[in-house]
């Protein structure tokens, strides 16, 4: 009896160790490192490109995946032994070789698990922000550039907050870079619906442009202003004259019956 309790605490002991060990190893999260550090430290071999390949036919209805959305592709193979993550941030540039194409922006925090000595690829969210270039396609290769300037970045960061990888969202991109005017934008698929949503966009993090003049909008604030004083000036108008009216009443209801308290005693 004594030899199997010895045994099960032995082998008890056992499965503890090894499960506290691979707590300890196996669920070790990995670092993340900035994707710029880890090419500068030789971590890994890295090809960006567009997803639009010339010889496939897409059943797209505005380009989604084309020219914005999903529309990059990131090659990467490790050169080293261990799991990082390579993090990729909203509002950077992706430069293309190519002058006639467009740079890119990155529209959304990326994240890539880089996998001991393997090679995978994958798309990521981006936008285009030169608006009489080409779009990215599968034979440009593109390379990681700088941060786009601050109005950029809180426009992207607004869009990957709001779910606007659509054509609303590569409009309001580009109106900021481009100063494109509605005209503009109806050869892309705006129309008078999505040109709203898109000036939408761009007051709620303030940014000026051709779509939403600052003239236009302090006019249009100017305008509610003075209609919520007109419409001020009826309520007290309406309050007043329903205490006059009340105060009639009484004083009316009051004089009448003292007069026919006076009839009555007479």
């Amino acid at each position: 009896m004594t030899k199997y309790i010895f045994l099960f605490f032995f082998f008890g002991f056992n499965v503890f160790v090894g499960a506290s060990a691979h707590d300890a190893l196996g669920n070790k999260k990995p670092a993340v490192i900035p994707i710029n550090e880890a090419i500068d430290k030789g971590m890994l071999e890295l090809k960006i490109t567009g997803a639009s390949d010339p010889r496939v036919f897409y059943e797209v209805i505005d380009q989604v995946g084309v020219y914005y959305g999903k529309c990059m592709i990131i090659f990467l193979k490790s050169k080293i032994d261990s799991t990082v993550v390579l993090k990729l941030d909203c509002g950077t540039l992706l430069v293309p070789t190519d002058d006639s194409v467009q740079t890119m922006i990155v529209t959304h925090d990326a994240e890539f698990a880089l996998y001991p000595n393997t090679t995978y690829a994958t798309h990521f969210y981006a936008m285009c922000t030169q608006f009489h270039d080409g779009i990215p396609m599968v034979e440009t290769p593109f390379r990681i550039g700088e941060t786009a300037d601050s109005n950029l970045v809180k426009l992207t960061k607004y869009i990957e907050k709001s779910l606007m990888q659509n054509m609303v969202g590569q409009h309001a991109v580009w109106a900021v870079t481009d100063q494109v005017t509605f005209k503009d934008l109806e050869k892309y698929g705006a129309d008078s619906i999505s040109i709203e949503l898109t000036k939408g966009i761009l007051d709620s993090v303030n940014i000026n442009t051709k779509l939403n003049p600052i003239e236009f909008r302090n006019a249009e604030t100017e305008s509610n202003a003075s209609l919520i004083t007109i419409n001020r000036y009826y309520v007290y108008g309406g309050i007043g004259l329903l205490f006059l009216l009340t105060i009639t009443t009484i004083t009316l209801s009051i004089t009448k019956k003292k007069n026919n308290g006076d009839k009555f005693i007479s």
